[in-house]
C-alpha cells in the first residue's frame, strides 16, 4: 500500500465519507473510489462498508488501521525533522483534549503556538478520557491531555492537580459555610454524567462510600450546572471548568470538599522519546503553562 493509499485509508476512517476525504486531500471523488478499489484488490478483502449514512471500516480494515496510523505518524515525524533542520516549521499536530481542558487551556495554548509556527496545522479532537486514550494508541492523536486515572499504559507526565468541588443549589446549606463534608453528601440527590468524563468523580464517591441517588444523567458540564441550578441535585465537578464561570445568576454555589480530593491532569503519548518536533514544542508549552497555574 502506498503512502498516499495510507493517507486515503486513514482519512476515510476519520471522516466516514469518500466525498469529505476527497475534499480534505484535494482529490476528486472518483480518484478516491479508484484508489480504494486498488487497495482492496491489493489486500484481497473489502476495506469499507458503504451505507446511506456514510462509510465504515470492515473488521479487517479495523485491524489494519493502527499500523497505518503508525506509518503515517513516522512519515510526519520525518517530514517535521527535515523541516526543522532547514530552519522551517511545517507539518500536522493532532491533539486529543477533554472538555474542561479544551475550554480552560486551549484558548491560552493554541493561539500563541500558531502565531509562532503558522506552518504547523493544529488538529484538535475533543472527547472523553477513553476516546483520547484510544486516539493516542491508534495514531489519530499524537498527544493527549488526560487524567492519570485513565492514562493506564500510556506515557504520562502529570502537570496539574485539579481539586474536585461540589456544585450545589443556593438553597443547600452545609454544616460549615463554603465546605461540604463527604458524610453530608450521603443520601443527597445527584446530577451525574453518562460518560467517563467523571472517572475521577467516581473514584471520589467510591473512596468515601457515597452511593449516588441520581435524578439526572447528562452529557456535558454546562447541562450539569443547569440541572443543579434548577434543583435536581448536587454535582461533583473538577474546579478547572468552573473557575470564573459561575455567578449569582447561575443560582449555584461552589463548595470545597472535605477531605480534599484531586484529579491529576497531564500529557500523554505512546513514547515521549519519539515525539515529533511539533509535539515536543507543544509539550514544553503546556508544561510551562500548567506551572503558572499552581
Amino acid at each position: 500500500m502506498t503512502l498516499l493509499g495510507c493517507q486515503i485509508f486513514a482519512t476515510i476512517a476519520r471522516e466516514g465519507s469518500f466525498a469529505r476525504t476527497a475534499e480534505h486531500l484535494h482529490m476528486t471523488p472518483s480518484a478516491i473510489s479508484h484508489a480504494v478499489a486498488g487497495m482492496e484488490a491489493e489486500c484481497g478483502f473489502p476495506l469499507f462498508t458503504r451505507t446511506k449514512s456514510g462509510v465504515t471500516l470492515t473488521a479487517a480494515a479495523e485491524m489494519l488501521l493502527p499500523a497505518i496510523q503508525r506509518l503515517l505518524g513516522s512519515n510526519e515525524f520525518l517530514d517535521q525533522s527535515i523541516a526543522q533542520i532547514n530552519g522551517m516549521h511545517k507539518g500536522v499536530l493532532r491533539l486529543g483534549v477533554f472538555n474542561s481542558a479544551c475550554v480552560a487551556w486551549m484558548p491560552e495554548l493554541l493561539p500563541p503556538y500558531h502565531a509562532q509556527f503558522p506552518g504547523i496545522e493544529l488538529q484538535l479532537y475533543q472527547g472523553s478520557y477513553a476516546e483520547i486514550a484510544d486516539w493516542i494508541k491508534n495514531g489519530t492523536a499524537e498527544v493527549g491531555l488526560l487524567s492519570d486515572s485513565c492514562a493506564k499504559d500510556l506515557y504520562f507526565e502529570p502537570l496539574y492537580r485539579d481539586p474536585l468541588v461540589c456544585v450545589a443549589p443556593w438553597e443547600f446549606t452545609p454544616a460549615q459555610p463554603g465546605v461540604v463534608q463527604a458524610s453530608e453528601l450521603r443520601g443527597q440527590p445527584f446530577v451525574s454524567q453518562l460518560t467517563d468524563y467523571d472517572a475521577d468523580i467516581q473514584n471520589y464517591l467510591k473512596k468515601y462510600g457515597i452511593a449516588v441517588d441520581a435524578r439526572c444523567y447528562v452529557n456535558d458540564d454546562q447541562s450539569t450546572v443547569a440541572m443543579v441550578a434548577c434543583g435536581q441535585g448536587l454535582a461533583i465537578m473538577p474546579e478547572l471548568i468552573l473557575k470564573g464561570r459561575l455567578g449569582p445568576g447561575d443560582r449555584c454555589q461552589i463548595l470545597r470538599l472535605e477531605p480534599v480530593f484531586h484529579r491529576v491532569i497531564g500529557l500523554a503519548c505512546l513514547d515521549n522519546s519519539a515525539l515529533s518536533p511539533a509535539a515536543r514544542e507543544f509539550w514544553q508549552r503546556a508544561r510551562a503553562f500548567a506551572g503558572t497555574l499552581q
